[in-house]
C-alpha cells in the first residue's frame, strides 16, 4: 500500500493494528473535491475489493469510527477499506453531506479495487445514509442502519441541540415552520418505498431507545420500506440510544458477505 498517492500536505498513512491483531493503514486526508476531511482504514497485505462507508452520529466526526473499534476492526480483519467522513458536521444528510460522500467513494475507487461498497449509519449518519441510498449517487450494495434517526420532525421535537443542527442544515427558520417543505426530500421516513428498491439493508433498535424509538421513528420507516421491498431485515437489540449491543460487528460482517 506504501506505493498509494495521496494529494499533497496529506498525512502520511500510519500503520495500525486490531484486536485480531490485522495490520492495516490509516490515512488522514482531506478530499480535494469536497474539502472533507476523512479517516480512511486500508488493510496490508490483501487486495481490498470492498469498502465500507461509516456515517457519524450527531456532534460527532471522522474520528468517531475509533468509538466504535469493534465495527471497525472486525470489518479490517474481514478485508474491508473502512472510510469514516466528515460529512462537515451535523448536516443530517443533506445535499453537502451526501457531495462528502460522493467525493470519498471517487477518493478511494481511484486508489482501492473496490468493487462493493456499503453504509453504515449511526443515528444521524442513518438520516445520511437512507438519503445516500435513495440518491443512488454511489452504486450501493447493502446498507446498515445502527439507531437510525429518520425522522426529521422527531428531531424538531426533541429540541435542544438537535433542532439548532436541523436549522443550520436545511436553512429553517426560527420557528420552524418551513421544516416540512425544505426537508421534504430529506426526511427518510416520508421517502417513497421505491426509493429502496434492490438494496439490502439491515435495521437495528431498541424500543429502550428514546432518540430512535421503534413506535415513532425506526418501526413506522421499516413498516413503509416493507411496502414496496422486501429487502429490509429488522433486529431489535436492547439498552438506550446507540447501546452496546446495537454493535454487532460479526453480524455486519456475515450481512455485507451474503450480498452478492
Amino acid at each position: 500500500m506504501g506505493g498509494v498517492t495521496i494529494r499533497a500536505g496529506a498525512v502520511e498513512p500510519v500503520t495500525r493494528r486490531t484486536a485480531h491483531l490485522t495490520r492495516y493503514d490509516e490515512y488522514a486526508v482531506t478530499v480535494p473535491r469536497s474539502g472533507d476531511r476523512a479517516l480512511v482504514g486500508v488493510p496490508r497485505g490483501v487486495t481490498p475489493s470492498a469498502v465500507a462507508y461509516y456515517l457519524h452520529g450527531r456532534t460527532g466526526d471522522e474520528r468517531s469510527i475509533d468509538d466504535r473499534a469493534g465495527l471497525r476492526d472486525g470489518l479490517l480483519d474481514a478485508g474491508y477499506v473502512v472510510a469514516s467522513p466528515y460529512l462537515h458536521g451535523d448536516l443530517w444528510g443533506n445535499r453537502s453531506a451526501q457531495d462528502a460522500v460522493v467525493a470519498l467513494d471517487a477518493w478511494v475507487s481511484r486508489r482501492w479495487p473496490v468493487l462493493r461498497r456499503f453504509l453504515i449509519g449511526e443515528s444521524m449518519g442513518g438520516n445520511a445514509a437512507a438519503n445516500a441510498v435513495r440518491l443512488r449517487e454511489v452504486p450501493w450494495d447493502g446498507a446498515v442502519f445502527i439507531a437510525p434517526s429518520l425522522s426529521l420532525r422527531a428531531v424538531w421535537e426533541r429540541g435542544e441541540h438537535g433542532r439548532d443542527t436541523l436549522r443550520d442544515a436545511f436553512d429553517l427558520s426560527a420557528d420552524g415552520h418551513d421544516l416540512e417543505s425544505k426537508t421534504e426530500h430529506w426526511d427518510a421516513v416520508r421517502h417513497r418505498p421505491g426509493d429502496y428498491v434492490g438494496v439490502p439493508i439491515r435495521v437495528y433498535a431498541s424500543r429502550e431507545d428514546e432518540v430512535a424509538n421503534i413506535a415513532g421513528v425506526t418501526g413506522p420507516w421499516v413498516e413503509m420500506i416493507r411496502r414496496g421491498s422486501d429487502s429490509v431485515e429488522f433486529v431489535e437489540v436492547s439498552g438506550p440510544h446507540v447501546s452496546e449491543d446495537h454493535f454487532r460487528a460479526a453480524e455486519v460482517v456475515k450481512f455485507f458477505g451474503t450480498i452478492r
